[in-house]
Parts: C-alpha cells; structure tokens; sequence
C-alpha cells in the first residue's frame, strides 16, 4: 500500500512565506484505492444523500460517527488482513470488458464480488453487530475503490509499474511517482481543497450536471466504466503528466467521486434503510455489553433483554420507540428495554409507551 498523507505548514516571517510540506509514506510498493482524502469526500458525499432511517441504521453500528470515518478503515487493515488486498480492485485486461470467470475468480475474488457479498452481511439478521459493522466499513471503502479507474485495469498492476512525472516532478512525496498513485492522491491534492471544500464542489457538480439521475447500476457496469476511462487515461511509462493533462482528468476525478458517493448511498438507502434496529434483535446476545467508540458519546445497546425495544435520549427524559424517526438519532442517548426506561425515570414520546404501539 502506498498513501501519502501530507499537511502543510506556513510560516511568515519578514514578510516571507515558507512553506514546509511533511510527507509521511507507508510501505511504496503498491497504491490502492482513493488515498485517504479521495475516499472521505466520497463518504462525505454519501452522508449528504441519506436518509433518516439509514443514518439511524449506520449510527447504530459506528455511533455518532461520520461515514467518512471509516472510509479508510480497509486500507488501515490490509497490513494485519494481507487476504483481503485482492477485494479492493478488478484486473480487467485492457480493451476488454469484466468477465467474471476470467477476472473475479476464487480464491481470491475482486472488488466487484465483495461489494455484494459485504452487503449481504450488512442486511444479514442473524450476523452479530461487529460483522455487519465491518461490512459496512468495507461496502464504504470498496465503492470508492471500483470507481478509481485504475483499479478495473490490469496492466502493469493497475498503472503501479508505469512510472511517470507529474507536472514535471518524478517524486511524488517521498518515492517516485506512478501513474496509479497519481490517480490516488496527486490529482485531488494538486485541488488545494479541503475536504469540505471539496464536498461542497462536489454537490455542486451533481446539481449542475444532474448526477443524480446516473446514481445507479451494478458494480459490474462501475467496473466496466472505469476500464473504460483507465484506458483513456493511459500512457506510455515515462510520461510527464502535465497540466493538460491534469486539467482533463481532474473532471474525470471529480465524476467520478460524486457518482461513487452518489451510488454508495443508494446502495446504504436501498438495503439497510429498509430496515430498522428491531431487525437485528436475534442477533443480539445477551449480557454483552456493546459500546460504541469512546468519542461517540452513547452506549450502542442495553443487552439485558435480549430484544432492542427503546432509544433512551439522556438529555430529555425521553424514550423513543423504534418506530420513531428519533429513534437512535438523537446527539445523547442509549438503546435498553422498555421496563428498564420505565425503571431509570424515562417517559415515553407522546405518552404512549412502545408495547402498546405494537
């Protein structure tokens, strides 16, 4: 995996800027996926284009975290978990299209299978909370990564072994440049945008360009149309990437960030938004105390019962039924039995308790 993680530090004296760049570089041999901005933006994106009910889902497995938290979870995990690098990409020859015996075959899969297998578990009832907290951690991270072109083509590893400069540098960070860590990092960089200013262009692209009729489809046509613009995108190895060149395929960039966020909330809307916490009841085990992350804030479930039956808010005195669009969705609170709510001195909304509602 290779990631570039970069900050920028500016420094005025005697009416002088100096800039320092700090680059940090973990393991050069190979790049994968977005590098961590690329997939936040596109996580990012999702986010905006949720619905209650799936944001109410998400945050019963990752807490009060955003989506974009976990965008890079996979990568993190690729050293410990060397089994699941082949999960992140497609090796589509070039000038052909993805056939699944040639591309996808066992053991070890490719991305286009794992999205759907990673959503299966996410839906999966009987699968416990931290299985489906990671295939949604996964499900995130893989629809960022079919949409980087250069992981649908397989020549020379995806662009790895072409070696390129970029606007007329051959190190990019602290290693030599390549064309597929280019499309990882250096073009979204070379942006000087922030994540927020990003995600803000990008709204602004799906608006002006009307993305949201093209958020649909399968991983198999995503993967087909990167190949398409991977090939499009190719060159020779030793090529300078210049600013024509950036200039054109940072469009391709941006696109292709937007549908990906666009795409990966259709995904998220159309599978666990259809569903609600008392879906998982089963897969709960009791006396197992689950947390969220400690920043969160909130307890992810009470198991003394071994049913979900109210959202607690801790602030209001309030509890919600899982019916309630408040249910789980609210800045303080925990999930409990209802006679445990009664018990601690919550009252329920609207005065009518949830086993009546029911």
């Amino acid at each position: 995996m290779c990631k570039r993680y970069r900050s920028a530090t500016v420094l005025w004296r005697c009416g002088v800027r100096k800039i320092v760049m700090v680059c940090v570089v973990l393991v050069p041999l190979f790049s994968w996926g977005w590098g961590r901005e690329g997939h936040q933006i596109v996580a990012a994106v999702a986010e905006d284009h949720l619905d209650e009910t799936t944001k109410v889902m998400i945050q019963s497995l990752i807490g009060n975290n955003h989506l974009y938290s976990i965008a890079s979870w996979a990568d993190d995990v690729r050293r410990d978990r060397p089994n699941t690098a082949p999960w992140h990409y497609v090796d589509i020859p070039r000038g052909s299209t993805y056939d699944a015996n040639r591309d996808c075959s066992p053991p070890n899969s490719c991305v286009v299978d794992k999205i759907a297998d990673f959503l299966k578990i996410l839906t999966d009832k009987q699968a416990s909370r931290e299985d489906r907290a990671e295939a949604l951690k996964f499900v995130v991270h893989f629809v960022g990564d079919i949409h980087q072109p250069m992981h649908a083509v397989g020549e020379a590893r995806g662009g790895n072994g072409v070696h390129v400069t970029f606007l007329e540098s051959s190190r990019c960070g602290r290693y030599d440049c390549n064309l597929h860590g280019v499309w990882d990092t250096d073009l979204i960089e070379h942006a000087g945008m922030s994540r927020e200013q990003y995600v803000q262009a990008e709204e602004e692209l799906i608006k002006n360009h009307k993305l949201d009729d093209m958020g649909v489809g399968t991983p198999e046509q995503w993967a087909n149309e990167s190949h398409q613009l991977a090939q499009a995108a190719w060159v020779p190895d030793g090529t300078d990437l210049n600013e024509q060149y950036y200039q054109q395929q940072i469009k391709v960039v941006d696109r292709q960030l937007a549908l990906a966020g666009l795409r990966l909330a259709k995904l998220l809307n159309e599978s666990i938004g259809t569903m609600t916490p008392r879906d998982f009841a089963a897969s709960v085990q009791p006396n197992a105390e689950q947390e969220s992350s400690p920043t969160s804030g909130r307890a992810i479930r009470d198991t003394t019962d071994s049913v979900v039956k109210v959202w607690a808010n801790t602030e209001s005195g309030v509890y919600h039924c899982s019916d309630s669009p408040w249910y789980g969705n609210t800045k303080q609170g925990e999930y409990m039995s209802e006679s445990k709510a009664v018990k601690n001195g919550y009252h329920p909304a609207g005065g009518k308790s949830c086993e009546s509602s029911h």
